[in-house]
């Protein structure tokens, strides 16, 4: 188990990797898509923290699984799988996450609706939220089956609704 101090350290080193070779935007983009990739696939993370699968077969599924990604995010996985603490990766990209949106100006907004928002929707609402923040939003979508209808934006702790939920409480 990695300490809390363990996980922020390997997220400052990216941090400064990133700023070092001029590359915070990409980081943050990578580190995003690297959030969906643990979202969709679960059990990942158990194959790359498994005891019974020997290091240079997880070197090889990360070197196969991540190409492409920047080599620090290639490499942090492969010293966290080796140690079998890939589980922690999760939490050292919104450590990262956190910092990078900080340098870029950036808030993070979820966006939840009963189904998928047209894209041309979400671009209105990204816009007149960018405008009243004064920051670029990265805006995501995600489906809540609790909602009755409507929809609920999440940005920091503002939270936005306009739902059939919301009136009958």
């Amino acid at each position: 188990m990695l300490k809390n101090e363990t996980k922020i350290g390997y997220a400052l080193a990216l941090l400064d990797i990133a700023k070092e070779k001029k590359k915070t935007k990409e980081f943050y983009k990578e580190s995003n898509i690297l959030i969906d990739i643990l979202d969709e696939q679960l059990e990942f993370q158990k194959i790359l923290d498994s005891f019974s699968l020997d290091d240079d077969s997880k070197m090889k599924i990360i070197d196969k699984t991540f190409k492409g990604f920047n080599i620090s995010f290639i490499n942090t996985i492969k010293i966290l799988s080796l140690k079998n603490n890939f589980k922690h990766f999760r939490e050292i990209l919104n450590y990262l996450i956190e910092h990078l949106q900080n340098i870029l100006n950036i808030k993070k907004c979820i966006v939840y609706s009963t189904k998928k928002i047209p894209e041309a929707k979400l671009k209105k609402i990204q816009q007149k939220l960018e405008k009243e923040y004064g920051k670029e939003i990265n805006l995501k979508n995600l489906i809540d089956k609790e909602l009755i209808g409507g929809f609920k934006i999440v940005i920091d702790s503002t939270v936005i609704e306009n739902s059939v939920s919301q009136d009958l409480d």
